[in-house]
């Protein structure tokens, strides 16, 4: 199959060919094929006629948690929690244990949508249901197919609900890893929590399972706050990477998540093992954990990621760009967020699934976002940047692996509408099962 997409605005960040005012986009099974100025008498079975409209590579999510879809809109705790901790007892851990299998789904599907809706179309996903865990995966990988989302999952391994659930989570990790580890648009990883809800006995449990199995890499929260180092030091470890390095948990696969709160050990631990760091923003801020320092995110080449605040990563690179930039002084260094998300989240996903997603340049996975967007000022290759973060809001058209799964702003091959709407009778059902735990 060749499609032809002519006459559009080709935005390349950090590809071969950066920006093209006017050009053409030639896909062939699904990869691209060229892109520039091509020959309008290329034999193709389609050519798409974009009139003008501004391409960009679809974007990645490197560290989402779909499970929390259905919190939009959910009630206040009712204990006022005053710390991190207190709000993941209060909140987050009480969501994940009144998750059911109907639920999940709502949360696999409204919460894909959304990411489509904004132009992502590779999400890296951390999930926990902890009263669903048996085929949680299956489900995501299901979901994420029939939207037609590349999609990473693990589930979240963790002792806080006992021994029973902690081994059912980690045969669910396994069982997902060694069924789609040769598959394309689906890449496993291994989740854990974080550090500080895991023992030393469960952390040996891990480590003796992955032992015989291959390409594997973990997905985990490291440093978000500060309880967590002080977690790993009072168990007689440096910090939290010493400790995950100590039972062998750390290689070039694994993605470890916020490094907030990272000492100079996890810097040099992160690099030695070639674990890929993920920063997200706009939970810091929400969560008031602190801001992860210029010197680490540009250190270990940071990828971007939401932590399930939302679905656009425009808006987690804007949003970055401007938390950060309230905090320094004028002509202080900061942090380009377009590069985390075009350059650095392109990296990573190469790297995980094995194949090359996040770019337009030929050889790369045809996941194209198009945006009917018509700049009030110049647009050119100099100022890209501000025109995508500032100025573009939702595409018009997503397509994925060479297939428009959005086209002209209506869903192709399902029913949106029927989906959000089973996603709101399903909340209502999750918080009156919250309101009981």
């Amino acid at each position: 199959m060749r499609t032809l997409l002519n006459n559009c605005r080709i935005i390349n960040p950090y590809g071969e060919i950066p920006f093209l005012d006017n050009g053409s986009i030639l896909i062939e099974n699904g990869i691209i094929k060229k892109l520039g100025l091509l020959d309008s008498s290329i034999q193709v079975d389609e050519t798409v006629d974009l009139a003008g409209k501004t391409v960009l590579p679809g974007m990645i999510n490197a560290h989402a948690h779909l499970y929390s879809a259905l919190a939009v809109g959910m009630p206040f705790p009712t204990g006022n929690p005053t710390n991190f901790t207190e709000v993941l007892e209060q909140v987050w851990w009480i969501l994940d244990l009144a998750l059911d299998k109907d639920s999940t789904r709502a949360s696999y599907e409204s919460g894909l949508i959304d990411h489509l809706r904004h132009g992502v179309t590779t999400v890296i996903d951390h999930h926990s249901s902890q009263s669903f865990i048996n085929g949680s995966l299956q489900l995501l990988a299901e979901t994420a197919e029939k939207l037609g989302v590349n999609i990473s999952g693990a589930f979240e391994m963790t002792d806080r609900n006992g021994e029973k659930t902690f081994q059912e989570s980690l045969n669910e990790n396994i069982s997902f890893h060694r069924s789609f580890d040769q598959s394309n648009n689906i890449r496993p990883l291994i989740g854990l929590h974080a550090s500080f809800t895991l023992s030393d006995e469960s952390l040996q449990a891990i480590s003796d399972v992955l032992k015989v199995e291959s390409h594997w890499g973990i997905h985990i929260h490291t440093a978000e706050d500060k309880a967590d180092q002080l977690d790993a030091v009072s168990r007689g470890y440096k910090s939290t990477l010493d400790r995950l390095n100590h039972f062998g948990l750390l290689n070039e696969n694994s993605l470890v998540i916020h490094g907030i709160h990272f000492v100079e050990e996890d810097l040099k631990i992160a690099k030695d093992t070639g674990a890929m760091l993920v920063h997200n923003p706009s939970s810091n801020a929400n969560n008031r954990v602190g801001m992860t320092p210029n010197e680490t995110i540009q250190q270990l080449k940071s990828g971007l990621g939401t932590d399930g605040m939302q679905g656009n990563m425009l808006a987690e690179a804007k949003e970055g760009t401007l938390i950060r930039s309230g905090h320094l002084a004028g002509g202080a260094a900061s942090v380009n967020y377009a590069e985390l998300l075009f350059k650095n989240n392109p990296e990573i996903a190469t790297k995980l699934f094995g194949r090359k997603i996040g770019k337009l340049d030929p050889g790369y996975a045809a996941d194209l976002v198009i945006f009917d967007y018509i700049p009030r000022t110049e647009f050119n290759g100099n100022n890209w940047i501000g025109h995508t973060l500032f100025g573009m809001e939702k595409p018009s058209d997503v397509m994925t692996n060479g297939i428009f799964r959005i086209r002209n702003n209506e869903f192709i091959g399902f029913n949106e509408k029927d989906l959000i709407k089973n996603a709101e009778n399903q909340s209502q059902q999750l918080w009156q099962k919250m309101e009981k735990i």
